[in-house]
């Protein structure tokens, strides 16, 4: 069985599709998160609230998690396998039955934009996931009679920071490149081609992926605007 599922792996094929199912729950992944975050707006009561649900979940919150970064190291080590196997073939047939719909510059920079997006990923982990929610660091000055706003606090005072700010912002603007091409990349890799219907998956891919940069890009924005929260 073992074995089996090594040539399974070693087929360039099934690696592909691999990478492009755990593409596609990450965009899921995405699209969930972004809508959860976009209740900052709607201020600390309804941010928290969400946030309490989730950690609500208990053991399910943690399963979910272990398989969401699981798929991430997967997607990533099994596409910078793929791209160098692709530049070891270069010239050969697997370079040519690849050349399909040349994404330009997003498709050849996926493997750094991906890399790139590891490291803030755990970065953001850190900041907002691990890092206390009580204290200073939550509580917004002017604002709630100097108590704790919790995880609406922390990512408040966080994104009032510029640095914080600008080091989201270009986070952001590079998952958006990652996503341009790989939204409709991950459809051909699950074997979906068609002369009509592939350049409106390509059109709905480069949207959304648009719409999900922005879509995050907008909260730091918002919060540095706004800058004192209505409560």
């Amino acid at each position: 069985m073992a074995s089996s599922n090594r040539t399974l792996l070693q087929s360039s094929i099934v690696r592909k599709q691999i990478v492009a199912v755990t593409g596609l729950a990450m965009v899921g992944f995405l699209i969930a998160h972004l809508s959860g975050n976009f209740l900052i707006f709607a201020g600390p009561e309804a941010f928290n609230g969400y946030s309490k649900k989730l950690h609500d979940l208990g053991p399910i919150l943690w399963v979910l998690r272990i398989g969401l970064i699981a798929a991430l190291l997967g997607h990533v080590v099994l596409a910078i396998k793929l791209t160098g196997e692709n530049h070891a073939a270069r010239g050969g047939r697997y370079a040519v039955s690849n050349s399909r719909g040349d994404g330009g510059f997003c498709k050849k920079t996926m493997i750094y934009t991906g890399i790139l997006i590891l490291v803030f990923v755990a970065l953001h982990l850190y900041d907002f996931t691990y890092r206390d929610k009580t204290g200073d660091p939550t509580i917004v000055e002017g604002v709630n009679g100097g108590l704790s706003l919790g995880l609406f606090g922390l990512v408040w005072n966080s994104f009032l920071q510029p640095w914080h700010s600008g080091l989201y912002i270009l986070a952001m603007i590079i998952l958006g490149f990652h996503l341009s091409h790989g939204i409709q990349s991950l459809f051909q890799s699950i074997g979906f081609f068609h002369d009509r219907y592939t350049p409106m998956v390509k059109k709905i891919g480069f949207a959304l992926a648009i719409l999900l940069a922005v879509g995050f890009i907008s909260i730091p924005i918002y919060v540095n605007v706004v800058r004192t929260p209505h409560l």
